[in-house]
């Protein structure tokens, strides 16, 4: 198996994955912004839409996987793309709007009080006897949406907060082990010795998603997925 990012699985849910960009984007108050940095942008869905509302702007797109960054190098030119970690990244000047979609929780000193249906079901299947040993040590999860406004609410003048919950029409369960593969399973899956061990690790997990996400009427699956969202706004 290939470490890292697999940008053309990420992208194989680029309609589903860019839906909160927009809905985050929709809500931001800002009318002209000089300088726009992306954090964790990936293969650049989202700085497209930022590129879209503000085509004028000086964007930057941040993120760590080598791979991402080439795949969005093929659709944007204008863009500055700078292969850093986000949890180190600083700005060396004034920054109009810092966005950030669906990379902040992969950053540590979160605690797992937030989870999702899927990867409740992965981490339950990692503590399992059989597999408990390879588990990381860490992985993706956020806090309550109150404490997120505790720790803004010292900087910002003002902070739109507010949850939305997608249910995504994948075509079947596989679909949504792919969803997870170019994410969120992604570190349990580098954590394993061999593909055989994968393989079982992943037939294990499709059978829990069997039970927790019912077929429907049409033959589909819903792959019910929480977001929360955070517009700080800092008025100096």
């Amino acid at each position: 198996m290939t470490k890292g990012w697999n940008a053309s699985l990420y992208l194989r849910f680029e309609r589903e994955r860019t839906q909160p960009s927009r809905d985050l984007l929709a809500r931001i108050p800002i009318d002209r912004p000089e300088e726009i940095v992306d954090l964790g942008c990936g293969p650049g869905s989202s700085t497209a839409i930022l590129r879209e509302r503000w085509p004028s702007a000086k964007i930057v797109g941040v993120d760590n996987s080598m791979a991402m960054l080439e795949q969005a190098k093929k659709t944007d030119q204008e863009t500055e793309w700078r292969c850093e970690d986000i949890g180190s990244w600083r700005s060396s000047s004034r920054v109009d709007l810092i966005f950030a979609n669906a990379s902040l929780h992969w950053l540590p000193d979160h605690e797992s009080l937030y989870d999702q249906p899927a990867t409740a079901a992965i981490r339950e299947i990692s503590a399992l006897d059989t597999w408990k040993i390879y588990a990381p040590k860490s992985f993706p999860a956020v806090h309550p949406p109150p404490v997120y406004h505790d720790y803004l609410v010292r900087e910002a003048g003002s902070i739109d907060l507010w949850e939305t919950l997608y249910y995504h029409q994948l075509p079947d369960h596989t679909a949504i082990l792919d969803w997870y593969r170019s994410t969120g399973l992604r570190p349990y899956l580098e954590a394993l010795p061999d593909d055989a061990a994968r393989q079982e690790f992943q037939q294990q997990l499709l059978a829990r998603f069997r039970i927790l996400f019912p077929t429907r009427a049409n033959g589909d699956v819903l792959l019910p997925f929480r977001r929360l969202f955070v517009v700080a706004v800092r008025h100096d």
